[in-house]
């Protein structure tokens, strides 16, 4: 009989391969009472080989210093421990956090840090270097980790996050399609996004309902346009997506005093038809609009 070992991958204790299977974990968990929280969205990544292919998706090297978003049972933490300089898997779960330290504590490459993943400062964790990023991200939070990432950009290597399917098709969308929103523009003027593959509901112990996507996430060593104030160009973004159905002559008055020639002016100015609409524009026509914005914002606050 094979006696009990821990496992690089950190699925189970018990050494032969074919005893290396969702139910195994999914036992194992429930024997610590730990049970799936659907108000956090945990779902746990049950499968060996998609944990190896995410993991080699990540192409970490002996060099690296990665910082695991939400390991859960510890699918993808102990392969990323073999191969990076270190490790810091952030664990928001008591439960999962002590089930982790149990099984793969004695790693020297790995800290496991009980905490909110959006409550770190990761220039604080990473002391001067670049981390590279990997996580499969629950989808209630997945643009708050998206928009805490952006905030500490400049901590970031590039990143390895697995999304659901539907998210990763709203940051890669192009201009003109149902899943172009204003999630797409500011994620674009960011980063740069590549779609990997998609992993399967049985991939996971609870299946979600719904398809998970690999994206890889690399930082813009500058902005892809020009504007004056990025947070105007958002305003003017997310006005120009909150009702999908008008067009951007209507859409934009409330940020100018309910004035539709005022409106109207501003859109000549920048080149763009006011009987279009925003799901239609790109990143530089919106810049465009930024780039004009600012005497129609100041006699919005004159005439106030």
């Amino acid at each position: 009989m094979t006696s009990p070992r821990r496992t690089p991958s950190g699925f189970l204790r018990l050494g032969r391969p074919e005893e290396r299977t969702p139910i195994h974990v999914r036992d194992r968990l429930l024997a610590r009472g730990i049970k799936p929280r659907k108000k956090w969205g945990q779902n746990f990544l049950v499968r060996p080989e998609i944990a190896q292919k995410i993991v080699d998706a990540a192409s970490v090297t002996a060099q690296d210093f990665v910082v695991e978003i939400g390991p859960g049972a510890g699918a993808l933490t102990g392969l990323l421990a073999q191969r990076a300089r270190h490790v810091v898997a952030v664990e928001f779960d008591h439960g999962l956090a002590d089930l982790l330290k149990e099984d793969l504590g004695d790693l020297a490459r790995l800290t496991i840090v009980q905490s909110d993943i959006l409550d770190l400062d990761l220039g604080a964790i990473v002391k001067g270097e670049k981390a590279v990023i990997v996580g499969n991200v629950p989808y209630a939070i997945t643009t708050p980790i998206l928009e805490w990432l952006i905030a500490q950009r400049q901590h970031v290597a590039h990143g390895i996050v697995l999304v659901q399917k539907e998210y990763a098709a709203r940051l890669a969308a192009a201009p003109g399609t149902e899943d172009y929103g204003s999630l797409t523009v500011f994620a674009r003027y960011y980063l740069r996004l590549e779609p990997l593959f998609h992993v399967p509901p049985g991939a996971f112990w609870p299946k979600p309902l719904v398809d998970s996507t690999l994206v890889r996430l690399r930082f813009r060593n500058e902005p892809p346009v020009e504007v004056p104030d990025e947070e105007r160009l958002f305003t003017i973004v997310r006005a120009s997506f909150s009702q999908r159905r008008k067009t951007l002559a209507n859409a934009l008055q409330e940020l100018y005093g309910g004035d539709k020639k005022r409106v109207e002016r501003l859109l000549r100015a920048a080149h763009i038809a006011g009987g279009r609409r925003g799901e239609t524009l790109d990143l530089e026509e919106f810049a465009r609009i930024a780039r004009h914005d600012e005497p129609y914002r100041k006699e919005t606050e004159d005439s106030a």
